[in-house]
């Protein structure tokens, strides 16, 4: 089994565990650019995480992220997938337990009540074929964090 108290809400890959290489690895598969890595991840919401990151450079002997950076949101679902195919967790359905799993636990109680609170709205957008405007997209949805008074808490290119 895996510890996710290593995990913290926000920090670098680097430093967060065997779960955040994970998230790491599902970013860099979702994002499909070669060089490309995450380097920072975020927890945005009760069911994703954004990885920031970007093309890395040795160059200098040392690692270093190019500008541009960008992020790549993946739903935690994806994360408890990709740990059952590795043999990490059980392979039960994931649950809003497991989930929460991956918070400290000062943060599990606050979010627990607060995402009673709310309802969402789970929408699909038919995308255009070309690669870039799907990424401008993605993007513009993630910059337009409040739409007349909803918040967008994650986007997912599938």
């Amino acid at each position: 089994m895996i510890d996710f108290s290593e995990m913290l809400p926000v920090g670098m890959v680097a430093h967060g565990g065997q779960v955040a290489q994970i998230m790491a690895e599902i970013a860099q598969r979702q994002r499909g650019l070669a060089g490309w890595e995450a380097f920072h991840y975020e927890k945005i919401s009760d069911s994703a995480v954004e990885l920031t990151g970007g093309i890395v450079s040795t160059a200098s002997g040392s690692k270093r992220w190019l500008e541009p950076h960008d992020c790549v949101t993946i739903p935690f679902a994806a994360v408890i997938a990709e740990m059952q195919k590795q043999g990490l967790l059980e392979t039960a359905a994931p649950t809003e337990q497991t989930a929460t799993a991956l918070m400290p636990s000062e943060a599990k109680s606050a979010e627990k009540s607060s995402a009673q609170d709310y309802r969402y709205l789970n929408l699909k957008l038919a995308l255009p074929q070309d690669p870039l405007q799907r990424l401008k997209i993605l993007q513009a949805l993630h910059l337009q964090a409040d739409l007349m008074g909803a918040s967008v808490v994650a986007c997912q290119l599938e």
